[in-house]
Formats: structure tokens, sequence, C-alpha cells
């Protein structure tokens, strides 16, 4: 199976080449239409995906701004941080510097105050005239969360603002800040990547079954990136 929006590859080597070559053309495509490119990075497999593939890149990175479609609530020397797992596994290896990746503040005495101060700081990067965000790059959890919006939690339904947060997550760590469904769905490209058996099952509901009481469900015109095991039951 494999159409325009939904990719199948055996190999994860090749899954992250294709990936990552869709992510530099769309990324050359609209720097001839605005200044600065955002892209909203997840954690988990995610990552080892991108390492293999972005420092290979031939991208305008002074141009390109990363940020985080959720982060965890904790500080930067924990193991539970994406942010610091990127830095040590992907930034590094990258031509940028400090001003191309918007973090939260793990320093802020709640996590209301951090989802609060994390979206002014997205809201500096985008244009005036643009308040959308052009590439998130999402994953999927074995439950079909997307970010850190999980299944019947109250946080599929804030629809104001860019950033919202959560306090009682039904995965460790509980306390979290993440973009709003809303946020990511009026993103201009939205790609996911699912690996793996466990979640063949919520694959096939969502893709096949068209169903969309799952978070991912609920995204709209989504790019989907799977390896066969994650596609084993289409």
């Amino acid at each position: 199976m494999s159409s325009s929006n939904v990719n199948i590859i055996d190999d994860n080597e090749i899954l992250s080449e294709k990936l990552g070559y869709q992510l530099e053309e769309i990324v050359l495509k609209l720097i001839n239409e605005k200044q600065l490119i955002t892209i909203g990075l997840s954690g988990g497999s995610l990552i080892d995906l991108l390492v293999s593939i972005l420092p290979r890149l031939q991208l305008p990175w002074a141009r390109i701004r990363f940020f985080f479609v959720d982060e965890r609530f904790v500080p930067f020397t924990s193991d539970d941080s994406t942010y610091s797992n990127y830095q040590t596994k992907l930034f590094k290896k990258l031509p940028i510097t400090e001003k191309n990746v918007i973090q939260i503040d793990p320093d802020l005495k709640s996590v209301e105050l951090c989802a609060q101060d994390y979206e002014n700081k997205l809201i500096e990067i985008l244009d005036e005239d643009d308040q959308t965000f052009d590439i998130v790059l999402l994953g999927m959890g074995p439950d079909g969360h997307t970010a850190s919006l999980f299944p019947d939690h109250s946080v599929l339904n804030v629809n104001q603002g860019l950033v919202t947060f959560v306090k009682d997550s039904p995965k460790p760590p509980p306390e979290r800040v993440t973009l709003t469904l809303n946020t990511i769905n009026q993103s201009k490209y939205k790609i996911v990547v699912v690996t793996g058996e466990s979640k063949s099952t919520i694959v096939k509901e969502v893709l096949k079954d068209k169903n969309t009481k799952y978070p991912i469900g609920q995204v709209n015109d989504l790019i989907w990136y799977l390896d066969k095991a994650a596609a084993s039951k289409l």
C-alpha cells in the first residue's frame, strides 16, 4: 500500500532517507516564499531516524527554526527531556546555533507558566500575516496519542492559543507542554512516522477503518511514513 500520503518502507535506513528528502523538498519550496521555516519535532524513535539523514541534507540552516511539538516539564538534565535528547544526538551535528532552536524554560514555577512562555516564544518566530507552522513531525504511541494529546483527555478540547499544558498525563512524566490539536491541524505539512508492530492495530483502525477516536486520527491531511511492522495489518 503506497499512495501520495501513505508510505510503507521495509528498511529504516530507506525510510529515514525518504523522510529527509521530502523535508528537503518542502523546505526548498517554502524558502522562496518566506524568511523563516518552522519545523516541529517530536521525541521517541523519530530522533534516531532524523540523526541518520538531516546532517547530510543541504538546507538553508540559518533560516530554519526547530521547535518541539510537545515537551515534558522536566529539567534539561533529565533523560525525559526531548530537547536534551535532540541536543545530544542531533543538534550538535548540524550547522546551527541556539537561536535556531526554540525550547521551553523548565525552570519556571509551573507547567502553566511554562506553556505561556513557550507560546510567546513561538509567536515571535511566526510571520504576522501567517500564524501557522510550516512542518510538524509527529509520532504515535501504542494508544494512538500524538504530541501530548491523549485519548479521551480534556486536552483534546483546548482550542485557544498555540500551546496548552497537561498536568495528569497517563504516561509519565505527568506534566507536559504541547501544541493544541487545532495548532497541529493548521500547520502546512503534517508528517507522522510510525514504527513497530505494537502500533499496527491502531494504524489499521485509523487508515483503513477511518476511526477518529484516537488523537492521531483527528489530525487532517497527514503524510504517513510506516515501517513494514506498523503497516502489517493494512
